[in-house]
């Protein structure tokens, strides 16, 4: 049939229904979540949607219903704001958007846009990355999946740039001591710069580090707890960074191994796999103590949300207390990390320099090789 105009279609629509519209749709095209007061490539203002019915105003027109009477047509359910190439097609292919489909994303993008400007200011956080020494960089780095990850963890990304730690170094590298150090007063000079200029205390931040983990240790110890922080998890499918819905019951355990003969303490966090104690006496001498932080089955995926990092870090608080209290009381804390990204960057955070032994962090270059090295954090030798 073809389209007629009638005197619904000369009707205008009422000022306060496209106010709502734009509002309840946050601005954006309400298929494509195209942002619709900003041309994004130009970065022109002005307004590039269009009011878009569900049911045609006209007869013959898509989705037309006989029956409604003019404010019905006119009104905000049977409205959607979209982008000008979404509501060409909808109208051009109107077999393919019927009206079940065009309502269920009207609804599903509303309540999206609601629950998220729903979310309490202080749950907004700036995004933080440091990526060091990794492969494949741009698979974990997109700002979409970092995004994503914030929103669906109940805070709110906030539009400021990402600050990416690790923009002015080079992500490759031989790992060494002497390279460690290195990497280590980029990050301190780096990490100053930034937060002295644009973040205050106690601000919300998000991080995401991958990095081998003596860098991530000394990361956290910079953040320590003067910022509301959230350490994101990497995990290894799904969604790289965003926490999955169901969290697994951990149970870790803080147990020594070895009772040694001399003051070299080891405190090895084998969380990721299972160390053995012959690893570290080949470093440390066979006269060590060690101690481990570890669980039933170790593993790299069982970080499934904030709520084992926080047992984690009870535990690990627990060890460095056990440890400084032992007599006669040693120089230093081995520390043998094995473990998740966020984990690693969690343990620095709760470091306490001034209360704390000082700590040597090792790094394993691989199995064969064993462990050596990496950095010093805390007392009057910290490099």
């Amino acid at each position: 049939m073809a389209k007629v105009n009638s005197e619904i279609g000369r009707t205008a629509i009422d000022e306060k229904v496209r106010m709502k519209l734009w509002a309840i749709s946050g601005g954006r095209c309400e298929l494509c979540n195209r942002l619709l007061y900003q041309d994004l490539v130009f970065g022109y203002d002005g307004n590039f949607g269009e009011m878009a019915h569900i049911h045609a105003v006209s007869e013959g027109g898509p989705r037309h219903k006989y029956g409604m009477t003019i404010g019905e047509k006119n009104n905000i359910d049977n409205l959607m704001l979209l982008c000008e190439e979404h509501h060409h097609m909808i109208d051009t292919h109107s077999e393919d958007f019927k009206e079940g489909l065009l309502i269920r994303k009207k609804i599903a993008h509303e309540a999206r846009i609601r629950e998220v400007t729903g979310i309490p200011s202080e749950q907004s956080c700036r995004i933080i990355t440091y990526f060091s020494n990794i492969d494949n960089q741009a698979e974990f780095s997109s700002e979409r999946l970092l995004r994503e990850a914030v929103l669906l963890s109940g805070r709110v990304p906030m539009q400021e740039p990402i600050i990416n730690l690790s923009a002015d170094s080079c992500t490759r590298y031989t790992a060494s001591e002497t390279v460690f150090q290195q990497k280590s007063q980029e990050l301190e000079r780096d990490f100053k710069n930034w937060f002295d200029a644009v973040i205050k205390s106690k601000d919300s931040i998000g991080i995401f580090a991958l990095a081998p983990q003596p860098l991530l240790f000394k990361l956290g110890t910079l953040i320590n707890d003067q910022y509301n922080t959230v350490a994101f998890q990497c995990h290894r499918s799904g969604h790289k960074w965003a926490w999955p819905k169901a969290v697994a019951s951990v149970e870790f355990q803080f147990s020594n191994t070895k009772e040694g003969k001399t003051d070299a303490l080891a405190l090895v966090i084998d969380l990721s796999a299972p160390v053995c104690d012959d690893r570290i006496t080949f470093v440390l001498g066979d006269d060590a103590t060690i101690y481990h932080i570890t669980i039933d089955e170790p593993s790299r995926t069982f970080v499934s949300g904030e709520i084992i990092q926080e047992e984690f870090v009870k535990v690990f608080r627990a060890a460095m207390e056990t440890l400084k209290n032992l007599r006669p009381a040693p120089e230093c804390i081995h520390i043998f990390p094995v473990m998740p990204n966020s984990l690693a960057v969690r343990a620095g955070m709760d470091y306490m320099p001034k209360a704390d032994l000082p700590v040597v962090i090792y790094e394993q270059a691989n199995q064969a090789d064993g462990f050596f090295k990496a950095l010093t954090i805390g007392g009057q030798n910290d490099r």
